[in-house]
């Protein structure tokens, strides 16, 4: 006897522009890849990509600059180097990564390299 073939329907939800400014802010504190993101918190992946992609009405700015997709150059402030021997590399949306003084060179640069990949 054959099996009955399981359909399953997606259901299309239209979320509001507030809905998606704060998955998208979620996205970007969660440190996350987009697509481990949308698998965790059951969203299309594809719709992650289009929102981020699209200019937010009232910001002023493209959308791209807000979580860091381009390049860009900021100022950097040297605080007092005598404090501790670390360094310490910090984002905007917060995080920063505090590394040692001994931290091996090319360690470094491949850390460096895995977190370009990231962005």
């Amino acid at each position: 006897m054959k099996q009955p073939t399981l359909i399953i329907r997606t259901v299309r939800r239209h979320r509001t522009q507030k809905e998606i400014a704060k998955i998208l802010r979620d996205h970007r504190r969660s440190g996350l890849s987009l697509l481990s993101f949308a698998r965790k918190e059951g969203i299309c992946y594809a719709s992650l990509l289009r929102w981020r992609s699209r200019p937010r009405k009232g910001a002023g700015v493209p959308a791209s600059s807000d979580h860091g997709t381009d390049p860009q150059f900021v100022p950097v402030k040297i605080e007092n180097e005598g404090v501790s021997g670390d360094y310490v590399l910090s984002w905007p949306a917060g995080r920063s990564l505090k590394i040692p003084q001994q931290f091996e060179t090319e360690a470094l640069r491949r850390l460096l390299s895995v977190l370009e990949a990231v962005r």
